[in-house]
């Protein structure tokens, strides 16, 4: 009830108290007792609205109190960084902080007393996210007791967050639903971080075994190689063989090269050199193979040279295998292009694209993992090779891939190398 309620019926029932006692006081109190009447009508109305003003001030400080509580519990959760709702016995929501708003696009929406299956409908994108928070809520009720689990969230622009959700069911005392309490807590980065770790432990572990593994094949391979070519030397009749042995055994010389690559600590020397050499360079190594899959490659470089410190070498290795990987995917009479461009004035990003067959979601989970391949006669290890090469220049490497759509590999580079520091390097699939 309004203030202007309250002063309206105040005014009222004091008209209505005056104009009656005044009536019993004319009609039915004899004169004696006038007098007494009065005064006790005087006291009884200064009593009672006296008791009345009372009451509306205790229950203004229980308000002011409650909205002061209200307050800070609502400052609370919206400083949080986790997704926190409540519900009702009816799962209708009461309370939810910002995060959770912002999450589901539900910032301008009056949620006060609706249940997820009415909130679905003011957003196109979370409504199937919010209906399953529903059944997932009926789950936790019928259960009885604290749930926890993780739930996975999609986001517009196509990625996904991971939340660590724990619903407390909450009950009154004949054991009818009272309200559900839930908490989500998002560990995206927390499960990206666990799977780079378990990405370096995987080359942490293929270094050690390559470093042994290279030199003890390396040793006998040279040995091969050399009485193939004397071999190759004396005997015109078998020439044929003599090739095929040999272009084996390069091929083992290969897979060795990558797994030493491997092996080796990363403590590399840096130099200055314009990133439009080598990709020049890269890219006239491999015209010819790529005329063989009757591929053409463009190339879309600044005009100015971009000077960038890194090792040369390494570099030129990874855009072999970034480009060697599009041509041999790309379907006859496709295009390849590699673009360079300086997103920051100490950033650069590189981009090889094709439109070849595409990586499934599957595969591009596993794009990078050692010995990993889609290729009959692959190794899995270019692709490795490739990540650390970006790892040890501070970059970052991103793959976009659609089966039957094309591959797009994102690379960007620092054009300056700290060396002073130990940093994190991330790659990344999309």
């Amino acid at each position: 009830m309004n203030k202007t309620k309250l002063v309206f019926l105040y005014l009222i029932t004091s008209l209505i108290w005056i104009y009656a006692s005044n009536y019993v006081l004319t009609h039915y109190i004899s004169s004696p007792f006038v007098n007494y009447f009065e005064r006790g009508k005087e006291i009884f109305y200064i009593l009672v609205t006296g008791g009345i003003f009372y009451f509306f001030i205790l229950k203004k400080e229980e308000l002011d109190s409650t909205k002061e509580q209200e307050k800070r519990l609502s400052t609370l959760i919206n400083s949080m960084v986790d997704f926190v709702n409540f519900k009702d016995g009816e799962g209708r929501w009461i309370k939810a902080n910002d995060f959770g708003l912002k999450l589901f696009q539900l910032e301008d929406v009056d949620y006060f007393g609706k249940k997820d299956s009415e909130l679905a409908e003011y957003t196109d994108f979370y409504s199937d996210a919010l209906r399953y928070c529903e059944v997932s809520d009926e789950e936790t009720w019928n259960k009885g007791i604290i749930t926890r689990c993780e739930e996975v969230v999609p986001r517009p622009d196509g990625t996904e967050k991971i939340f660590d959700t724990i619903k407390v069911p909450l009950f009154h005392e004949d054991g009818t639903r009272e309200g559900l309490v839930i908490i989500g807590r998002d560990i995206t980065t927390l499960r990206q971080t666990e799977e780079r770790l378990n990405r370096t432990e995987k080359l942490s572990v293929v270094g050690e075994l390559s470093a042994s593994v290279a030199h003890e094949i390396r040793n006998p391979l040279t040995s091969l190689k050399g009485f193939v070519q004397l071999l190759q030397m004396e005997d015109d009749k078998h020439q044929d063989y003599y090739q095929i042995m040999l272009d084996e055994l390069n091929r083992i010389n290969h897979i060795v090269s990558e797994l030493l690559l491997l092996a080796k600590p990363q403590h590399l020397k840096y130099s200055k050199l314009a990133i439009q050499r080598i990709l020049n360079d890269v890219i006239s190594l491999l015209a010819a193979e790529a005329s063989l899959y009757n591929v053409q490659i463009e190339s879309k470089f600044p005009k100015e040279d971009i000077i960038l410190e890194c090792e040369p070498n390494q570099l030129k290795q990874l855009f072999i295998n970034l480009i060697k990987n599009s041509i041999e995917a790309s379907n006859n009479d496709s295009k390849i292009s590699v673009s360079l461009d300086k997103i920051e004035p100490d950033k650069i990003a590189i981009t090889v694209k094709d439109d070849g067959c595409g990586i499934s979601k599957e595969r591009l989970q596993k794009i990078g993992e050692p010995f990993y391949s889609s290729k009959e006669k692959g190794t899995g290890l270019g692709l490795t090779v490739s990540y650390k090469i970006v790892q040890s220049h501070n970059g970052h490497i991103n793959f976009d891939s659609e089966l039957g759509c094309g591959t797009t590999v994102n690379i960007t580079l620092p054009v300056l190398q700290d060396t002073s520091q130990n940093k994190t390097h991330l790659v990344e699939i999309a």
